[in-house]
């Protein structure tokens, strides 16, 4: 199936959403559901509903978002709270769960080792718990029916049996799944989360087999809150840091977190917000890393301290004499104009 052919068989545009091409396709699933829908050919219908949502979902996430053994290894496990639902097609369950990661995973990408168990309905009982044997139940002896006395033993009654549910055959507890009706499939699944992945974001991974289910997996992102770091709505990174006032004024050099490590800054006492190009955010998923803004805060010290103030006037008076001693400093052209215009004004009033 083609692009063009999973788009008509959905009934939908290119340009539909995410979030409406899955309200169309479950829409789909609960009117062709062969369990719903006793048409002729509504098994086959629900088998192309589905191709065509995968191929549709895989081609906007992209083929790697969720392929096992995908390059870039990550070392952590998730095994988060999660809740299955069988999916419309025969033999095959939708596995959802929430993904967490840390704000250098979604801007750099990652793979994470996802493993749990999904129930599913036992082959050998048909979920029923118990087997039906050719012959007869033990208890009602094959009448599917026990007499009870009633009225104190004058008069008798017969109800269906219990143990055979009143048609006469012999039943016993389902050996493969215990009497549960169920069987659990575990799996584990390495999957690629791909830079540029956004808080709420849902990646479609691809079924695997264990066993005899096939299981979809569908991840819900979290961006984790970040101790350093704040991402805007618009995708741009943001980081707020203090630096020492006196390094600001001199122009020092610093360093800055990125989400990549350390980076040498030098600062410029003109300045508060340093763009830093193609350290931020990916613009698009996979996409090209955005730019990252620092904003510095400079933070001098307390000016109770003998000895710093000791140093400050010796800074002052050591500047002072550089500007005697540079005439073309407009703080010293200010002190002198300043002095020209103070002795004048001393100078007794001339009669008219």
């Amino acid at each position: 199936m083609d692009t063009r052919e999973a788009y008509q068989e959905l009934g939908v545009d290119p340009t539909v959403s995410d979030a409406e091409l899955k309200i169309i396709w479950r829409r789909l699933v609960a009117a062709w559901h062969p369990d719903r829908n006793a048409t002729v050919g509504a098994s086959r219908r629900m088998q192309h509903i589905n191709k065509a949502y995968q191929h549709i979902r895989q081609l906007r996430d992209g083929h790697s978002d969720a392929t096992d053994d995908a390059a870039h290894t990550g070392t952590q496990t998730g095994q988060p709270a999660a809740s299955e639902s069988p999916d419309p097609a025969c033999g095959r369950k939708t596995h959802a769960s929430t993904v967490g990661l840390s704000l250098e995973d979604a801007i750099l990408g990652c793979t994470r080792t996802l493993s749990g168990r999904i129930a599913h309905p036992c082959g050998a009982c048909v979920g029923k718990g118990q087997r039906v044997l050719a012959k007869a139940c033990l208890t009602c002896r094959g009448s599917g029916a026990v007499r009870k006395a009633a009225l104190f033993g004058w008069l008798w009654n017969e109800e269906s049996c219990a143990d055979c549910g009143g048609d006469g055959r012999h039943r016993e507890s389902c050996g493969p799944c215990g009497g549960s009706g169920e069987q659990t499939v575990a799996y584990r699944r390495r999957v690629r989360i791909p830079a540029g992945v956004r808080n709420g974001h849902v990646l479609s991974v691809p079924a695997s087999r264990p066993g005899e289910t096939e299981i979809d997996l569908e991840l819900e992102v979290t961006i984790e809150p970040h101790p350093l770091f704040t991402l805007d709505g618009d995708g741009l990174l943001r980081c707020e840091m203090p630096v020492n006032g006196y390094a600001w004024m001199s122009g020092r050099w610093v360093e800055v977190p990125t989400p990549t490590g350390m980076q040498q800054m030098r600062l410029n006492r003109n300045a508060m917000t340093y763009r830093l190009s193609g350290q931020g955010f990916p613009t698009t998923l996979r996409g090209p890393r955005g730019d990252y803004l620092v904003k510095i805060v400079p933070v001098f010290p307390a000016q109770d301290d003998p000895g710093q103030e000791a140093l400050l006037e010796a800074l002052i008076a050591k500047s002072n004499e550089a500007v005697k001693a540079d005439r073309s400093q407009p703080l010293g052209q200010w002190q002198r104009r300043l002095k020209r215009w103070n002795a004048r004004q001393k100078e007794p009033a001339r009669d008219a």
